[in-house]
């Protein structure tokens, strides 16, 4: 069969079928969501177009201008990216309000999320067209709109849209299901997460930490970032100031939040800089005690030394009483060694969060720097005596570096803030009277 014999065998189209689009549809949404952030670019500059335009309005005349320059200079034009003359500007107002160009209005829709600002001219402008030419939107609009109406309220979407939210176990899946192909976009849907988040209860159960880890890391989506994910954290950590969960959510919450945003004692400071103070002091808090376990795990592969056990069991004791706020470690060469290979079979990231300890003369000693109140202490592996310093001393060490000399930090024997660690345990008894009183 030749090809034109085969075209002419194809059923005939009937015109109604052509505006049964629901599968081209979905399948344009999936393209959408698998490629945030893309949009449709022209050959030409926007300056450009935004030029053939002008000439274009002045002279009445359009052969050298397409559909999707269009699209793109209106773009440009209601978003405030270009200048344009007045004459420009009320053509592309005349013209939105009677199209029925479904590229046109596409943009309208796009604009109206991504740039969506309460009280704003432009936000109720573009709410007026796309309730305008409603009948006239892109099918995927159409849907959208229609499941959530909310949207069209400039002056309380996001309340209105947060409202249905909280009652969803994955809200970002159930507004991708409703036409918003990226939900971590644009300004109406960071918004409508600001007051989701406020609406939302604490989240202690599984389930509710789940919702909001949801949010975070959609499957096969890049993770939330920036602000947004600050106030995210926010919201997990908000019922742990003042208590501690089980050792299973503070795992999971840990474990999510540090593989993707870093350690927020040394790591991605720009970032953790959004989250605020009291709540990093919470991980901080956390990640302290995994700290001085994860060192009596590495000293007892490393060197088997029977007298780091009783400190540990000391340090952690106080820790356990919410005394110590926070904790750091800096291992030896082989310790250091040690940890890698238990990072390696483990996998867990607590392994890799440590410093190195570089003195010449103490090879072997791994040192456990905290702050107790107004005090920091460090403590030592083998031999090494127990410090004491101020934290306003010019000479405690500073928290979270790279490297740290024992020998350096280390007081003239006899000095009234360093003690021997005595087989008879007098050195605790020490310790809690010159941190605790």
């Amino acid at each position: 069969m030749s090809l034109l014999e085969a075209l002419r065998s194809r059923r005939r189209i009937r015109t109604r079928d052509i505006w049964e689009t629901a599968e081209l549809d979905a399948a344009a949404i999936a393209v959408q969501t698998a490629f945030p952030g893309y949009e449709k670019t022209a050959a030409l500059s926007l300056d450009q177009i935004i030029s053939r335009l002008e000439r274009g309005v002045e002279s009445w005349d359009w052969a050298d201008i397409k559909i999707g320059d269009v699209a793109l200079a209106i773009r440009g034009v209601l978003s405030r990216q270009v200048r344009v003359s007045r004459r420009v500007s009320e053509f592309v107002q005349r013209e939105l309000s009677a199209t029925t160009n479904t590229v046109f209005l596409q943009a309208v829709c796009e604009l109206y999320l991504e740039f969506w600002d309460r009280g704003a001219s432009l936000t109720e402008g573009l709410a007026r067209i796309i309730q305008n030419r409603g009948l006239h939107l892109p099918p995927n609009w159409k849907r959208c709109f229609a499941a959530l109406p909310e949207l069209l309220e400039p002056a309380a979407a996001p309340e209105l849209l947060a409202q249905r939210m909280v009652s969803q176990n994955d809200a970002y899946q159930w507004l991708v299901a409703n036409g918003i192909a990226t939900p971590h976009s644009g300004q109406l849907m960071r918004f409508s997460q600001l007051a989701w988040l406020e609406a939302l209860p604490d989240p202690r159960s599984a389930e509710q930490i789940q919702g909001v880890l949801s949010w975070m890391f959609p499957p096969g989506r890049p993770p939330l970032e920036g602000e947004p994910a600050a106030r995210c954290i926010e919201k997990l950590l908000q019922p742990w100031l003042k208590t501690k969960p089980d050792s299973e959510t503070q795992m999971a919450l840990l474990g999510s939040l540090i593989e993707t945003y870093g350690d927020p004692r040394n790591q991605r400071a720009e970032f953790w800089a959004l989250v605020s103070v009291q709540h990093r002091k919470v991980l901080i808090r956390w990640l302290a005690g995994q700290s001085m376990d994860a060192l009596l795990s590495i000293i007892t592969r490393s060197t088997a030394n029977h007298m780091w056990p009783p400190r540990h069991a000391f340090w952690k004791g106080l820790y356990d009483r919410g005394l110590i706020d926070e904790a750091w470690i800096a291992l030896s060469p082989a310790a250091s060694a040690d940890a890698g290979a238990m990072f390696q079979k483990t996998g867990d990231t607590i392994f890799t969060m440590t410093s190195k300890q570089v003195a010449k003369s103490r090879k072997d000693t791994c040192l456990l720097i905290m702050r107790i109140g107004r005090f920091t202490v460090v403590e030592g592996s083998h031999d090494y005596r127990l410090h004491v310093f101020l934290s306003g001393d010019p000479a405690a060490p500073e928290f979270y570096q790279d490297e740290y000399d024992a020998e350096k930090l280390t007081m003239a024997m006899g000095h009234h803030d360093t003690r021997i660690h005595d087989a008879y345990g007098q050195w605790m008894k020490w310790a809690e009277q010159r941190l605790l009183r």
